[in-house]
């Protein structure tokens, strides 16, 4: 789920009765197992306007699906103990339903699922999954889902230059390719706030109030792209929580952190073919080796490569929940963060040395009865470049982003909504809405505000 997502989808995949009892197996196998059918329908009709730093402004609507799905999921006790505990086998299998395209996003477990056993030890198993990084915090800190436009990866967890969330996809995909510029490093896969295929992961019991989640990628990329042949490309993501009451109110506290080791040079040597002069093979443009130059579509002459590349952060967050009495109570989050590129390519590159810091704050308020205020604000620090990175800018690279909502919920748990989201950029920055963006910002110093109304069910 993308995070309302993970405690609500989890908690409501666990909540809802069973609908079907299914015993056997592919392989003769007796063991008995109550599946779960779930899912979380999300849909918002959202009238959007991009002003652009230059030429004209322009609006549009559109219906976006905000992380629409369905999942299939089963906890098997296999008849063995450890501690004193059943060991489990678990397996989930999650999808998208409607993805702004139709049937986009299509395919099997291509959201959050899983196979894997726990026990005394937690939960460890194989998985397309949301990284701990974003998982562990998002829930807590976003009042919006963290599934449309109105997320906090409008800003959070991103540098602003491409697409702010990385969905699975195909972990050896060569076909991304695509214009070497500023609105095109999504082939560099460049993000902190993504759902990662090939993991391997592990879930902690709850100690005393205490979480911890660890998430390693396995090495289907080895030494396959680098200049030699030479990169082992790995993500570890990992992160600890803390949660307890304190009289009728509620205290969280996070700590989460991420690491690419090599992923951005592998993935920029795996996805572009770049040649020394732009001309050659019928090619024309700039030099692809320098941002903002055209592929020119001439095989790859062995310029261009990265030999090696280091991306990390790190976030640090907390959320209270102050309950007033008489249906009243408020909620208070906050979150910072730092984010880090450094690559070694032989073409100057914007992540040669680029580190950038984030914060935000969020808020609702529930009243008495069916109503709700949910708001919340980000802010992006200028870009720090690094003395060596010549194509890193640094003024004018800052923006803010906020959103507002009012919201409706009826007693069977159905929320209508109505929600006011904007991104405001200085004139060098390129961020955009978290999911589903507007697009028309990379020229920099675009603004973009939308308008939704919407309805969420859970089932």
């Amino acid at each position: 789920m993308k995070t309302k997502l993970i405690g609500a989808a989890a908690a409501l995949a666990l909540a809802v009765t069973p609908l079907a009892s299914i015993a056997g197996g592919v392989g003769g196998g007796n063991a008995n197992s109550n599946w779960t059918i779930y899912g979380w329908q999300n849909y918002s009709w959202n009238f959007i306007e991009v002003d652009p730093e230059s030429g004209s402004s322009r609006d549009f609507d559109r219906i976006d699906g905000n992380a629409a799905n369905i999942g299939f999921a089963a906890s098997i006790d296999t008849g063995v103990s450890v501690g004193g505990q059943a060991v489990k086998a678990n397996v989930q299998c999650e999808q998208f339903t409607f993805y702004n395209q139709l049937a986009g996003g299509s395919g099997w477990c291509n959201r959050n699922s899983k196979l894997s056993l726990s026990g005394v030890w937690g939960e460890i198993g194989v998985a397309i999954w949301l990284l701990p990084f974003n998982e562990m915090v998002a829930q807590w800190v976003d009042p919006f889902y963290d599934a449309g436009l109105d997320s906090h990866t409008s800003i959070m967890g991103t540098h602003g230059l491409t697409s702010n969330f990385f969905n699975g996809g195909t972990f050896d995909d060569t076909t991304l390719g695509g214009d070497f510029d500023y609105s095109n490093y999504a082939v560099y896969e460049t993000s902190f706030n993504r759902r990662q295929e090939n993991l391997i992961h592990w879930w902690s019991p709850n100690w005393n109030g205490f979480n911890a989640r660890f998430a390693i990628t396995a090495g289907t990329r080895d030494e396959t792209a680098g200049p030699d042949g030479d990169l082992d490309p790995q993500i570890i993501s990992t992160g600890v929580t803390y949660t307890t009451d304190i009289g009728d109110n509620n205290l969280w506290l996070a700590l989460t952190y991420e690491e690419h080791d090599e992923w951005t040079a592998e993935a920029n040597n795996r996805t572009a073919a770049f040649v020394s002069d732009p001309t050659a093979g019928g090619g024309t443009g700039t030099d692809a080796r320098e941002p903002g130059g055209q592929l020119p579509g001439a095989p790859d002459d062995g310029t261009g490569r990265c030999s090696d590349s280091d991306d990390d952060a790190w976030r640090v967050a907390g959320r209270w929940i102050q309950s007033w009495g008489n249906g009243h109570s408020t909620t208070i989050s906050a979150m910072y963060e730092e984010l880090s590129w450094e690559t070694d390519c032989d073409f100057e590159t914007v992540f040669e040395d680029l580190e950038v810091d984030h914060w935000m704050i969020s808020g609702k308020h529930n009243f008495p009865g069916p109503l709700d205020i949910r708001f919340s604000y980000m802010d992006a620090d200028e870009y720090d470049c690094g003395a060596g990175a010549t194509a890193c800018v640094e003024d004018d690279t800052d923006a803010i982003a906020f959103n507002i909502g009012l919201f409706y919920t009826m007693p069977a748990g159905t929320e209508l909504r109505l929600v006011y989201s904007e991104v405001d950029n200085e004139d060098n920055a390129t961020y955009d809405f978290g999911i589903n963006g507007a697009g028309g910002t990379g020229g920099g110093g675009a603004d973009v505000e939308a308008i939704g109304i919407g309805m969420v069910q859970w089932f």
